[in-house]
């Protein structure tokens, strides 16, 4: 059997780094984790160690891995001929459901990442206002194409001034003159989101925002926040544009603009609308719709976008997500392991502020009080967060090393004491390691 070390060394001879995604080595544990399968609520390493997963493919897994349902819409698609750049009954099938659903969505276009769809929009955006500009927020991340990779993370020590941060480029490679079309701002500071629009409104084709920020954790909008950027949008013309790619079916059928009771113009869904299958789609009005080729002149196509598997993968999870008690059981299961993380976070004493909506949370390992903005998640101890996630795994539970971490309907209140057990011995290894700094 190939240890999971050896695997390690043979797979950086042939992939940078030995991964094929950036997000996916852990330096908490020293090396990737090579799964040999998912089932449920677990995944299995290489050889044959069984975890409780908590990173659920960074929130893509909202139904567990190996659904039944989402295996049986997979099969179907084997057996339709792996249709691939045509279209069939269950795209208009899927499309339509989409529009029940979510509150904004009167029109539908699919694609298959994150990135593609929010690149796609933005120049929809900019296609349908005739202007360039973009604001976004500081902390909010909508993917890796050039003209949207900046400020999702950046070092304190370059991101300019709190109340005007600075463009800063997460990649080496992005072009200088892109900084020129965006304008970076503080989340939950009203004063600063006016004064962006008092200076650049007339010029920005959308104001583009996670409705809550789990890049950085989990950061809710403050109350009132989302309904200012809505009035501005309105009072500038331009397009308020929600990245629900991790928010999407997560909290509500309709996302984050149910679940916060805002509605944007335009907004992109991932991750759980898959049910693990690689599928996006951007949602809007009509009239904003209406400017994508074939009606209009804004382009968005490609050989591979809507594939079936995908398209029959999102029917089936859709379908789950709308089943009665779906999300009363979800949130009774976060109720019971919040409460009881809270608990030992409190009998440990480590600095840990824990912040939730859904299944999803992050964690501020030296930070108290409650984080609202990326300046203060960015002060985060990141030693005393990868001692605790390297303690958690030495015990059967995976915490990818990410911002947000989160469980899956198929994750049962037994499986989180069972991770709280792990939490509660991994607290005490970073509370000795406090110890030892002092």
């Amino acid at each position: 059997m190939t240890t999971l070390h050896q695997l390690y060394e043979q797979a950086q001879c042939y992939l940078p780094g030995g991964v094929s995604a950036t997000a996916r080595a852990n330096p908490a544990i020293g090396h990737p984790l090579y799964v040999a399968r998912g089932d449920g609520s677990r995944i299995y390493d290489v050889e044959g160690r069984e975890y409780v997963d908590m990173c659920m493919s960074h929130g893509a897994s909202l139904l567990g891995h190996n659904h039944p349902g989402i295996k049986a819409a997979v099969k179907q698609a084997l057996d339709l001929g792996i249709i691939c750049s045509y279209e069939t009954e269950h795209h208009v099938a899927l499309a339509r459901r989409v529009t029940e659903l979510v509150p904004c969505a009167e029109l539908v276009r699919f694609a298959g990442s994150g990135t593609e769809t929010v690149m796609h929009a933005l120049r929809l955006a900019r296609s349908v206002t005739g202007r360039d500009k973009i604001i976004k927020f500081e902390g909010h991340f909508h993917g890796y194409a050039d003209a949207l990779n900046f400020s999702a993370a950046p070092p304190l020590d370059d991101a300019g001034p709190a109340d005007a941060p600075c463009a800063y480029a997460e990649s080496s490679g992005i072009p200088a003159s892109a900084r020129g079309d965006i304008v970076i701002i503080p989340f939950n500071d009203e004063t600063a989101l006016e004064a962006a629009f008092a200076g650049h409104g007339a010029q920005a084709a959308a104001l583009l925002l996670e409705p809550i920020n789990y890049d950085q954790g989990c950061i809710l909008p403050q109350p009132g926040f989302l309904q200012q950027c809505r009035r501005l949008c309105d009072r500038y013309g331009a397009i308020l544009f929600f990245d629900e790619v991790l928010t999407a079916f997560r909290l509500a059928p309709g996302g984050a603009q149910q679940f916060l009771g805002v509605t944007p113009d335009l907004c992109v869904l991932g991750k759980a609308f898959g049910g693990g299958t690689p599928i996006s789609a951007v949602a809007g009005k009509r009239e904003i719709m209406a400017h994508l080729r074939p009606l209009g002149r804004s382009e968005w196509s490609g050989t591979y976008l809507a594939h079936l598997t995908t398209v029959l993968g999102a029917l089936a999870a859709l379908e789950q997500y709308s089943s009665s008690g779906f999300y009363d059981r979800l949130n009774a299961v976060g109720k019971h392991f919040y409460a009881g993380f809270q608990t030992l976070v409190q009998r440990s004493g480590v600095p840990l502020r824990l912040q939730y909506a859904g299944p999803r949370f992050g964690m501020y390992f030296g930070v108290r009080d409650e984080v609202t903005n990326y300046r203060q998640a960015a002060r985060k101890n990141r030693a005393l967060e990868h001692a605790f996630i390297a303690g958690c795994y030495r015990r059967g539970v995976y915490f990818a090393v990410s911002p947000h971490h989160g469980f899956s309907a198929a994750h049962t209140i037994a499986d989180m004491d069972r991770v709280l057990d792990a939490i509660g011995g991994a607290l005490e290894d970073v509370r000795r390691l406090e110890e030892t700094k002092r």
